[in-house]
């Protein structure tokens, strides 16, 4: 039992005056009886007051609503729609007299319509007079949870749905398990899908919404169909078409059509790709549009250690439209703000060693977090020749310094031999055990390495090992200990004893030190290990090192001198020596292109008619790159990868008179290099400014994210935003701040296909423009099935429309009750008093 309403209860109140009435009574009755009159008076009072309360009792009943809901959305053949009316029928014939139902049309929400009425709809949809835009959704979760409104109450509950169970909202999962937990029962009738030929542009993809004038950019329709027919796909821009192109379409399978197109209307351009097939249903589905915003003149920075050898390629470049800044080895930047100033960073040939840890962390950011280009060219300062492997520009290009050396490439004995006196402790030792394992695993199979350390004595840290015993040699490594005063001659003695016993046809010493050594004959000694075919290169470390002995050990012994104030510089020291010494990381020789992976980089241009390479340097391509040219042996020799943002561009072979004499000979060198280089370029409109388009609930929602250039967040921004839409109307749009350095636009779409927003940061005058093009309803995407939790759910059939279905509890009121009881008890109360 329940009450529908409390609130009567106060005048059990009364009773506090009846009970003082009975104290205070002159009534001369015997006290028995009037104390039963006055408990039955208070009985009567207790018992009205509940009836006003309006109680209520509940019983179970097995009175049953059925809720049919009949899909009528363009995805449904409608045949198929008029049969299953023909299913509600008999199920509504089915069912008893104390039994009801409701029906409804579905598609874009409900539409309760009596039977015949429906029938009659269809008859006029068949007949072509539809309602393109009720029928263009399938809202069939919203609809669902909508239809429990339909549902009396004390009655079992069942809902019917006959659809093809295609959600364009993709809340049916939801509505399933709220109606469950609501005790609904639900039954689902698939209904046969759309019978008519139809094909659909499934949408176009952009390789991005920003490019540089002349820049080839590859925009890829893909289309659908649910029969096989033949069709054309065409590219058009100011409502003309610019391209066409036939293809084949399969039931059920994604074709792509792709067309290469030269971007050169400066500012926003829209493009679109439209569908002509064979045979359709619905035009609606057949276009898809895509802005692009082009660019003016691209700037670059190329850096190498003799700019008089790029000047060739540098003209052909700025005959193309690219401004070029050239420079020497020493041109890096060495800030972020400065590096924003370009475009892209091409990296033509300049050694790791002439960079700072703290540049190339700032190339990685530049590419990866601010979406700049970087481009690196072989050469001998390049990936491993360079001392790249293992370093942070290394990580943002597509291929890697390590390979797998020739078996004809002599093999190689290096000894290194490092100075462990106590000026090491620390960083230094550290950085300089993570310099031998580096070097250690640039090695081939067939070479040795050993390792000596020095203090005022020598010591064998590792002893000479092949290089496939890579445990053991990293283990030994990591033994090398500072500590002790600074000998190096011991160190060379022993290291030159250990080369004399090797079979190695290349042998190679690399001395490290960071102090002034102890007298002794060093130049004798590098002249012995010449005489035995062995080189000597020698790096100092910080300004205590003994710079002139090291510059002439390093010229007698045929090597190189390397002088570094940072630590964090040894690595790529000694990845360059070990990739120099074994004479192994270089091709040289004639070698014709070949293409690989197509690619808009190459549109128009053959790899059989593109001019050989007359070298390059070996590498491997990373898993994710796209290797687009590579030599007759299969190295790579163009290779693109994404990074972050940004991109990574590597070729192996060189753009000078060293390797690329016949590529600058060739009168189509720049045209084909600045397309290839557009590629690469930074997209991104305003530096720190990055806007994310989504759409929700018919608006447009656009997620800004603002950084300044420290990439730290920026809030409390002075806004002005507007928005243009097809017709030329314009509306102010409020941003507000989401969090740190977040912002958050809201734009309502209605009816409106094509919206231009106008971001502008006044405080700091940045300003981006992005652009929305409405989609066509999903309904008309051919390419989506019905949810797994509908095909799970039990079938229908008419005869049995109530069965299975749980009783009901009925609530019924008994307030009546409470007052007839509360009557006979006031009565009695009466009696009694006089009897």
């Amino acid at each position: 039992m329940d009450f529908t309403t409390l609130s009567p209860l106060l005048w059990l109140l009364v009773l506090i005056g009846v009970g003082a009435g009975f104290y205070h009574s002159l009534v001369d009755r015997p006290t028995g009886l009037r104390t039963a009159s006055f408990a039955l008076r208070v009985l009567g009072i207790a018992l009205l007051v509940l009836a006003l309360c309006q109680p209520f009792a509940g019983e179970k009943t097995d009175e049953a609503h059925v809720v049919f809901m009949v899909d009528v959305s363009q995805s449904v053949d409608l045949p198929a729609t008029k049969q299953a009316l023909n299913q509600v029928d008999a199920g509504i014939k089915a069912l008893r007299k104390s039994d009801s139902y409701s029906l409804f049309a579905v598609a874009d929400g409900l539409r309760e319509k009596p039977l015949e009425e429906f029938r009659t709809m269809l008859d006029a949809w068949m007949k072509g007079v539809a309602d393109d835009a009720f029928r263009a959704h399938s809202r069939l979760g919203d609809s669902m949870l909508a239809a429990r409104l339909a549902f009396p109450a004390g009655k079992a509950r069942r809902l019917v749905l006959f659809s093809d169970g295609v959600d364009t909202e993709s809340g049916v999962d939801a509505a399933l398990t709220q109606l469950k937990a609501e005790g609904v029962d639900v039954k689902f009738v698939p209904l046969k899908t759309l019978s008519q030929p139809e094909a659909v542009l499934l949408g176009m993809d952009t390789t991005s919404p920003f490019a540089f004038h002349g820049e080839v950019l590859r925009l890829t329709a893909r289309a659908m169909a649910n029969q096989p027919m033949n069709a054309k796909v065409r590219l058009l821009n100011k409502g003309v078409a610019v391209q066409e192109k036939s293809v084949a379409l399969k039931p059920g399978e994604e074709a792509k059509v792709w067309f290469d197109t030269e971007m050169t209307t400066p500012g926003p351009s829209v493009w679109s790709t439209e569908l002509v097939p064979e045979k359709d249903h619905f035009p609606i589905n057949n276009q898809a549009t895509a802005t692009i915003t082009v660019r003016g003149k691209p700037r670059v920075l190329m850096l190498h250690e003799d700019e008089k050898k790029m000047r060739a390629f540098t003209r052909s470049l700025k005959e193309q439209d690219f401004d070029v800044d050239l420079r020497g080895k020493r041109g890096l930047p060495e800030s972020m703000e400065e590096l924003l100033a370009f475009d892209a960073i091409i990296l033509a040939n300049l050694s790791a060693t002439d960079m700072a840890p703290r540049q190339m962390n700032l190339l990685r950011s530049y590419v990866a977090d601010f979406g700049g280009g970087l481009v690196m060219l072989g050469s001998e300062n390049s990936f491993g020749l360079g001392g790249y492997y293992k370093t942070p520009v290394e990580e943002v290009l597509p291929l890697v310094s390590r390979f797998e050396k020739e078996k004809e490439k002599p093999s190689l004995a290096m000894v290194l031999v490092i100075d462990k006196s106590g000026s090491m402790e620390g960083v230094p030792i550290a950085l300089a055990r993570q310099a031998a394992k580096s070097a250690a695993e640039l090695l081939g199979p067939q070479d040795q390495i050993a390792v000596i350390g020095f203090d005022s004595d020598a010591q064998v840290i590792c002893e000479m090992t092949p290089a496939s015993q890579q445990g053991t040699i990293q283990a030994s490594i990591d033994s090398l200990a500072a500590g002790g005063g600074t000998y190096m001659y011991p160190g060379m003695v022993m290291g030159k004893e250990m080369l004399e016993r090797t079979t190695a046809k290349v042998k190679h010493m690399i001395c490290l030190t960071d102090g002034q050594t102890n007298e002794a004959d060093h130049l004798g000694l590098t002249q012995q290990l010449v005489d035995a075919g062995v080189t000597v290169s020698t790096v100092g470390l910080g300004d205590g090192a003994a710079r002139e002995l090291l510059q002439q050990i390093a010229e007698a012994g045929r090597g190189r001198y390397y002088e570094s104030n940072d630590p964090a510089s040894l690595p790529q020291i000694f990845t360059k020596e070990t990739t120099q010494a074994s004479k192994s990381a270089v091709q040289e020789g004639l070698f014709q292109p070949i293409e690989i992976t197509e690619h808009p980089m190459l549109a128009g241009y053959s790899a059989d008619n593109l001019p050989v390479a007359l070298g390059y340097v070996m590498t491997e391509a990373k898993p994710a790159a796209q290797v687009l040219l590579a030599a007759e042996h299969g190295d790579p020799l163009l290779a693109v990868g994404r990074f972050g943002l940004g991109i990574g561009l590597a070729y192996t072979s060189d753009l000078t008179e060293i390797w690329g004499g016949e590529w600058l000979a060739w009168d189509g060198c720049g045209r084909f290099w600045a397309q290839v280089l557009r590629g690469a370029l930074r997209k991104t409109d305003v530096e720190g400014l990055e806007a994310r388009g989504t759409t929700r609930d018919g608006e447009w929602i656009l997620d800004i994210e603002r950084r300044g250039p420290d990439n730290a967040p920026v809030s409390l921004i002075n806004w002005t935003s507007q928005v243009l839409d097809e017709n030329g109307n314009t509306q102010d749009v409020k941003i507000r701040e989401t969090g740190l350095g977040r912002y958050e636009a809201r734009v309502p779409i209605g009816n409106r296909k094509h919206l231009s927003l106008r971001l502008h940061d006044k405080d700091h005058d940045k300003l981006e423009v992005k652009h929305y093009h409405a989609p066509y309803p999903a309904e008309y995407r051919l390419q989506s099935k019905a949810p797994e939790a509908l095909l799970a759910l039990t079938g229908y059939s008419p005869e049995q429309i109530v069965a299975g279905l749980k009783p009901a509890e009925q609530l019924k009121p008994i307030g009546h009750w409470f007052a007839w009881t509360a009557l006979l008890s006031l009565l009695l109360g009466v009696m009694l008093r006089r009897v």
